[in-house]
């Protein structure tokens, strides 16, 4: 069993007593005896409601923003729980970033994809490797469900601590905007960053766009202060130069996409392949997905595995063996039928999506949709986008909570130009029997929105929800099939 004296978790702080401390908690119903319980004040739950009762399930001392006079162990006060228990977690379980190699991506779009590519160079090219983004954990031959793009920072050292125990020795991180901003990457030493781009997001979180790139800029002025090895930067993203300025001492690996570039780290799509260009040496390499886009995603990961020692010889060889994450353009597997699923949410992640599906040769219909109580401000703009590529456009929502879903459908009809014919579909399931319907008549058609994830976010409620299977069961059902499942 870990232990740690909680004065070693807490230097500098006046300890009472020093009791042995066996884990960490943040959700009181989780403490058992011997752990130390912090008191996180949340969205919706407040955890310093719940001391006394993590002191009763047997929690050795209590965490908290204020004083909680009435408890019967030792109540240390910090001036923001959320800022200090990652470097407390990173204590406990002896500094697992500092015993391997971390990477980080972040940015709006893309960071998943580049997360696992460079994942997966290190892994072809034989590294013991492991990656945590919005998929989830991957690393040991284990895969661990993460209810967040980035971990709450004691379950994340937790991870990385069990990572540096299973062998691994280079852990690519994906580190969202919310993480950077509620500390859940304090305490971690990053070897290395790289930075993707900065487009319309997260403005309901965010009041302006510079507040959002000032909150993805903390991820390099960590790399910076814990002595990391590099920052890979996009020569065509603006928002890089205010990367940069958080890490002036760090060296910088420049990548970009135009066959023009000085960049440290080129690559350019050429239709069925890329070429790549690095260390003044050139190389064509094949790949096996859609979107010229993705030329960025696979030049941030080279180019970020390479402050790895990943040699020109190693991407080039591994390039052709990268897939993308689930639900990135991700195909439904029925016979001549185009439908696709992507997690596009925002306008760029949107155009980029519908650009790469674009063709004379196939009309293209859209499901596009929106979350409940999220970024208002994007929605006109997304049926703007989708009413540039489709004549028809299937409106429906995704995550409602507790927005009422006409909402949602109102505000991106909204930015749909006039002419191009819209249904709408409060209940999704509906809009997806729709969408396999024009999928059947010989359109191509994309579901955006909810890519890779597998529940609804409906009120208070989890609900689970495999979009690629309705889609399936409603195509066989059409077909007078057996359903898939």
């Amino acid at each position: 069993m870990r232990r740690k004296r909680l004065a070693t978790l807490l230097p500098g702080h006046d300890v009472t007593g020093n009791p042995w401390v066996t884990g960490i908690e943040t959700d009181s119903r989780r403490v058992t005896e011997g752990d130390v319980f912090v008191c996180i004040r949340g969205y919706t739950v407040d955890g310093h409601l719940f001391a006394e009762d993590a002191v009763e399930r047997g929690a050795v001392a209590v965490l908290s923003e204020i004083p909680l006079p009435h408890l019967t162990v030792p109540n240390i006060v910090l001036v923001s729980t959320k800022q200090e228990i990652g470097r407390l977690a990173s204590i406990f379980y002896d500094h697992p970033s500092r015993r391997m190699r971390v990477y980080g991506v972040t940015g709006t779009n893309g960071k998943t994809t580049t997360t696992k590519m460079t994942y997966d160079l290190f892994r072809l090219a034989g590294r013991v490797s492991g990656m945590v983004s919005t998929t989830g954990a991957v690393y040991a031959s284990r895969e661990l469900d993460t209810p967040n793009t980035t971990p709450e920072a004691v379950v994340l050292q937790r991870i990385l601590a069990d990572m540096v125990e299973a062998g691994v020795t280079d852990c690519v991180l994906e580190v969202s905007s919310h993480a950077l901003i509620e500390g859940r990457v304090e305490g971690i030493s990053f070897y290395a960053a790289a930075f993707t781009n900065l487009t319309h997001d997260h403005l309901d979180y965010h009041a302006t766009m510079e507040e959002y790139a000032d909150a993805k800029a903390l991820l390099f002025r960590q790399v910076e202060l814990t002595s990391g090895e590099a920052i890979v930067l996009n020569e065509d993203a603006e928002a890089s130069e205010v990367m940069r300025r958080e890490a002036p001492r760090t060296r910088v690996v420049w990548y970009g996409t135009s066959g023009s570039s000085k960049a440290d780290c080129v690559v350019t799509w050429d239709g069925d392949g890329v070429t790549v260009r690095k260390d003044g040496k050139t190389g064509q390499a094949k790949v096996h997905f859609l979107g010229d886009f993705n030329a960025a995603n696979i030049a941030a990961a080279s180019a970020l595995a390479s402050t790895g020692e990943l040699t020109f010889e190693q991407l080039l060889e591994n390039i052709p063996k990268l897939t993308l994450p689930t639900g990135r353009l991700e195909r439904v597997d029925f016979e001549q039928c185009e439908i696709y699923i992507d997690y596009a949410h925002t306008p760029d992640g949107l155009d980029k999506c519908l650009k790469a599906l674009d063709s004379d040769d196939m009309e293209l219909v859209v499901v596009l949709s929106a979350a409940g109580d999220r970024d208002r401000t994007k929605r006109a703009e997304m049926g703007r986008i989708a009413g540039a590529y489709c004549k028809e456009v299937i409106v429906t929502v995704h995550d409602a909570r507790s927005e009422d879903p006409n909402q949602v459908i109102d505000d991106l009809i909204q930015g749909i130009p006039e002419g191009v014919k819209t249904s709408s579909y409060p209940d999704r399931t509906d809009a997806l029997h729709h969408a396999a319907q024009y999928a059947l008549a010989g359109r191509r058609v994309v579901v955006i929105g909810k890519g890779h994830e597998r529940v609804q976010r409906i009120g208070q409620e989890t609900i689970p929800f495999n979009e690629a299977e309705i889609i399936l069961n409603e195509l066989h059902r059409l077909r007078g099939q057996e359903p898939a499942v």
